[in-house]
């Protein structure tokens, strides 16, 4: 939790070059589109590999399971208060891009601890609220297989189908009320979340926190900007992470079309009720971004409702982010399904 918002920006916007360059570039299959994630069907098992060190609240464990033939990885926390009769409803909590994906849920000081120092107190604050929380490492993050998958702009379509296969084997965790699964995305993973939240109906509702938005490009040009947005642009003005995006979809060697993987224009899938929280003056991730989303569920008459904070935070800090965990909790409680519902 001692990432401040110019550390997390200067993460975000060198840490796709670093992945780059750590990475084995070549042709590989693009992500899925939103009509291909709604079509596909892939189940998948959870598999319990060992428990844990427990943390403030919650006992732990690691869990492993298929997607797109890579073995992944996921953290589950499970509150240490006793189980409702139907089981704890459930929260998959999808983080935010990492700069060095080998070493995401590892401590400052090395040790391998999901998910490290930065969201640490995400299970913490959700388990005491009486949530499972299950916290995918996306692959190529840490131990989980997928490495070549990471770089650049196009890394969340990928992490949206571990999201995706990860929710099809909730069914193996024990305690866990499969009627009441909800999702929560902080930065990228709010990307993730909400083009999840496009391709399944098993989610009975939503939280986003910073996350980015737009579109790809919308993206790429912010960060080529970042570390001055107010400085005078021009077409000749270097802009190394939108030239990065443009060599991401050259060496997919296939035809790539992106609009067809943005959600903003597929909002018409969603069923899911949606919470929103952003820090007024966020850098990291654009307050625009959720703005934008705001007005858009609007126009479509979808149920959301949108708080803003004030200050700079990415990932909210005390008193806001318990303000934050608890309005979840409220509007996740009013959307639960109770036992005798049929």
């Amino acid at each position: 939790m001692t990432w401040n918002m110019a550390r997390m920006g200067r993460y975000l916007l060198l840490g796709f070059m670093l992945v780059a360059g750590e990475t084995e570039v070549g042709a590989k299959p693009p992500s899925l589109s939103i009509d291909q994630l709604r079509e596909q069907h892939e189940p998948s098992t959870l598999m319990f590999e060992r428990a844990l060190p427990p943390g403030d609240g919650y006992s732990a464990a690691l869990f492993s399971y298929k997607s797109s033939g890579l073995k992944v990885y996921a953290l589950v926390a499970t509150p240490n208060s006793p189980p409702p009769a139907a089981g704890f409803p459930v929260l998959v909590a999808n983080h935010g891009f990492h700069p060095n994906p080998k070493r995401y849920g590892l401590t400052a000081g090395g040790v391998d601890s999901r998910p490290g120092d930065y969201y640490r107190i995400i299970p913490m604050l959700y388990a005491k609220r009486g949530f499972l929380v299950v916290m995918p490492d996306y692959r190529g993050h840490n131990s989980s297989e997928g490495f070549e998958f990471t770089e650049g702009f196009l890394a969340s379509g990928y992490y949206t189908e571990d999201v995706l296969a990860l929710v099809s084997g909730l069914g193996a965790i024990e305690s866990a009320d499969l009627r009441n699964v909800f999702m929560w995305g902080h930065s990228l993973g709010g990307e993730v979340t909400l083009r999840a939240l496009l391709a399944t109906k098993r989610i009975n509702g939503a939280s986003i926190w910073s996350s980015v938005g737009g579109d790809v490009w919308d993206q790429a040009y912010y960060y080529s900007r970042y570390e001055n947005l107010a400085a005078p642009d021009s077409r000749d003005a270097p802009k190394a992470p939108l030239d990065r995006l443009r060599q991401d979809i050259a060496n997919l060697g296939t035809p790539y079309d992106w609009t067809t993987h943005e959600p903003l224009r597929y909002l018409g899938y969603l069923t899911t009720p949606l919470i929103i929280h952003h820090a007024l003056g966020d850098r990291s991730a654009n307050y625009d971004w959720s703005t934008r989303l705001a007005k858009e569920l609007l126009l479509g008459e979808h149920p959301y409702v949108f708080y803003t904070y004030e200050g700079s935070d990415h990932l909210l800090q005390a008193p806001q982010i318990d303000v934050a965990a608890d309005r979840d909790a409220a509007f996740f409680g009013a959307l639960m399904i109770r036992p005798g519902t049929p």
